[in-house]
């Protein structure tokens, strides 16, 4: 590894943190994020930016529109249980959220100093597909929690269930997630197309193989999300209200009960789950294409 190689390396880690820090440092004033997300937010932050600063802005606008459509109507999510008092995200959450993402930028960005020959594309694909399920994710829960439709359980579409329920589906969520997954596609399409990776092929098709490996893997991922809420998923029991909860604390302030699912099975390691769904899957449909 020469001089140069290694000044490189040192100042894509170092833009990678400046950046993470300036969007980081408002997010938390914001609210956006506690402490601990504010930290583990630099992290993915700069293992995307040092995989391809291209990748760094579709992460941020996964991060800035989920945030915002997160806040939107706080208050009538709060009114029908959909949501808990906001306290900004975890470093568990932006992990569930970003941390497959920022394994496929570490893993893109060794194989940049390696100059490997064929793997950089598939990897590129994970990458996008990852944020694609999370954005996907995320309008779905949220906008979905808007809707004035009951939801149903996605693994039986008769049974009714409450708002906030992992695992309940509405016609809105269900639009929120293939438009979520829609923006991520579109906002990589382009990007790459006004700004072309070195590392990937100069292929006339590239740009239009990135919009729909990274649509479709974002919208299956966001399925096997709600599958795997409603079947695996750690679930507790107030006694109180007689409601099923993600939660220790439900929250009427009620300590909860064991009720059902895999203990270790958490809603963040669904969301870790679904975004590896979301890259294998980007990652599968990159080597048919």
């Amino acid at each position: 590894m020469n001089i140069l190689t290694i000044y490189e390396i040192a100042v894509n880690i170092a833009l990678g943190i400046l950046f993470s820090l300036l969007i980081g440092l408002p997010s938390y004033k914001k609210g956006y994020v506690d402490k601990s997300g504010l930290l583990t937010a630099m992290i993915v932050g700069t293992l995307v930016f040092v995989g391809g600063w291209q990748y760094f802005i579709v992460i941020l606008a996964f991060f800035i529109s989920s945030s915002k459509i997160t806040k939107y109507k706080y208050d009538i999510k709060l009114a029908r249980q959909a949501a808990e008092k906001w306290a900004g995200r975890s470093y568990m959450q932006v992990i569930g959220a970003g941390g497959v993402a920022a394994l496929m930028g570490l893993i893109l960005f060794l194989l940049r100093i390696f100059e490997h020959s064929s793997m950089p594309e598939l990897i590129v694909y994970g990458l996008l597909g990852a944020i694609s399920a999370s954005n996907s994710d995320t309008w779905a829960v949220e906008i979905g929690a808007l809707s004035n439709e009951e939801p149903v359980l996605i693994t039986n579409p008769t049974r009714r269930v409450p708002h906030g329920t992992s695992g309940g589906v509405t016609k809105l969520g269900e639009l929120a997630s293939f438009l979520g997954a829609i923006f991520i596609a579109i906002v990589a399409a382009l990007i790459l197309f006004i700004f072309p990776d070195s590392i990937l092929p100069n292929e006339p098709l590239l740009v239009a193989k990135i919009f729909i490996i990274t649509f479709i893997s974002g919208f299956i991922a966001e399925k096997i999300d709600s599958v795997l809420g409603a079947t695996v998923q750690l679930k507790y029991w107030c006694p109180k209200c007689n409601k099923e909860t993600d939660n220790k604390i439900h929250k009427c302030g009620t300590k909860t009960r064991y009720y059902r699912g895999y203990r270790i099975i958490t809603n963040e390691v669904v969301n870790i789950l679904s975004t590896t769904a979301g890259a294998l899957i980007a990652i599968f449909l990159g080597m048919l294409v």
